[in-house]
């Protein structure tokens, strides 16, 4: 611990030198970065919930298009990326838990315009349009709002929250990287067009929410929904494509190995 006035510890942070030059503070940063105030418990607290919010809702995204999305390659990718986000949604819940006490809040929505944001792409009208809205718009908000989380949070007080964060953009990155792959494949430009109202309303909902983290300038008023505007209807009618002509698998006859 390091005593004394500011000057004095800003002093011997600049002065200090390690043994033989090793980094520092475990390669962390350096004292000098280690003296500056950082972020409070509060403000990092508040983005992780921000950022807790929407990956829970492209969770709920994922597994409610999973039975009427007739691509296989794509129910398996949202499959695989709704674990994912379940897997950091529960790592958020513990790290906010680590810095407050119950009751977390983490049930209550940050701001309308993410709840906006959330039920647009709920309510995507095709699997194009979900795919542009998520993996072109919503997506890379929080990516950025997750750089700059990392970015701004104390080095050795939120040590942990950086950890945390740096794991998550590394797994955004691979989801972000399928859905460019995916929208180059399957996205026409015709479809593209006629996804370019529902992608101006996320933009407007970001906007009129300050970003994903609340952090930006707030820009316009929230947006009236679009595709939301009729209470959402789950569609659990499995679905295939043409390469499977049997969407329920009654040529497998699985009652027959589940009672033998």
């Amino acid at each position: 611990m390091i005593h004394g006035s500011p000057k004095a510890v800003q002093s011997f942070a600049s002065e200090y030198c390690t043994y033989k030059n090793l980094p520092s503070l475990a390669g962390l940063g350096t004292f000098q970065e280690a003296t500056q105030p950082g972020m409070s418990v509060a403000e990092s607290v508040r983005r992780l919930k921000c950022h807790h919010y929407l990956l829970r809702r492209f969770h709920e995204c994922f597994i409610v298009r999973l039975p009427s999305e007739p691509v296989y390659e794509l129910k398996m990718a949202f499959s695989y990326h709704a674990f994912l986000c379940a897997e950091h949604v529960s790592g958020l819940r513990a790290r906010v838990g680590e810095m407050r006490e119950p009751p977390l809040g983490l049930d209550k929505i940050p701001n309308p315009g993410l709840a906006r944001v959330g039920d647009e792409l709920r309510q995507a009208p095709s699997t194009e349009a979900f795919l542009l809205g998520l993996y072109e718009v919503v997506m890379p908000a929080l990516r950025e709002a997750l750089d700059r989380h990392e970015n701004e949070t104390h080095i050795l007080a939120d040590q942990p929250t950086r950890r945390m964060l740096r794991a998550m953009m590394g797994e955004l990155d691979e989801m972000l990287d399928y859905g460019r792959r995916a929208i180059s494949a399957l996205v026409s430009a015709e479809q593209r067009a006629a996804a370019a109202p529902g992608l101006a309303l996320l933009r407007k909902a970001l906007a009129s929410a300050g970003g994903v983290d609340g952090t930006q300038p707030i820009q316009g008023t929230l947006p009236a929904p679009l595709y939301s505007e009729k209470p959402f209807a789950f569609d659990p009618n499995p679905r295939r494509d043409e390469r499977f002509p049997d969407p329920y698998n009654m040529g497998v006859n699985a009652e027959v190995f589940l009672y033998d």
